[in-house]
């Protein structure tokens, strides 16, 4: 993990991980040039609460309790995101089953990156606008016309 964009923008993520946020894990962050953050890990969070509800863009990860299959795809689902997502399970039945039902743009199971330059990435809902890489990735930024020219005597 790099350092962040700007002594604001560190600012923002830092307002996340408050006195009264449920730090479970922190890391160390380096010292030097740069708006570096430590990372955390945040465990118990309640699904309303702002870290869960809101992109941290930051190295800070939420860690929600759940009951059940039903729950973990019932929380997934309760954003106005979809970006990526991530399952992991050593049963390969549920991951497909979970994996059809989470609402993301794309999905790792077992792996904590989807992004393949021969893939569409992309998000669903408020998150990104249509799909780049992969083999169709510009048809985004094209439009089809059709031209039929006679080449024989008029």
């Amino acid at each position: 993990m790099g350092p962040l964009i700007s002594a604001a923008h560190r600012e923002r993520v830092a307002s996340y991980v408050g006195d009264d946020a449920p730090v479970a894990i922190r890391g160390r962050a380096p010292d030097g040039p740069g708006f570096w953050f430590a990372p955390a890990v945040l465990c118990p969070v309640d699904p309303d609460d702002r870290a869960a509800r809101e992109e941290i863009f930051g190295p800070v990860a939420c860690v929600i309790p759940f009951d059940g299959e039903a729950e973990a795809v019932a929380l997934a689902n309760d954003t106005t995101y979809g970006l990526s997502g991530s399952i992991w399970t050593r049963d390969g039945a549920r991951a497909l089953r979970v994996a059809r039902a989470i609402d993301t743009g794309v999905l790792s199971i077992n792996s904590n990156t989807s992004v393949r330059v021969s893939t569409p990435f992309g998000g669903v809902k408020r998150s990104g606008y249509g799909r780049e890489l992969g083999p169709r990735a510009l048809e985004a930024y094209s439009e089809v016309k059709s031209i039929y020219y006679a080449t024989g005597a008029a």
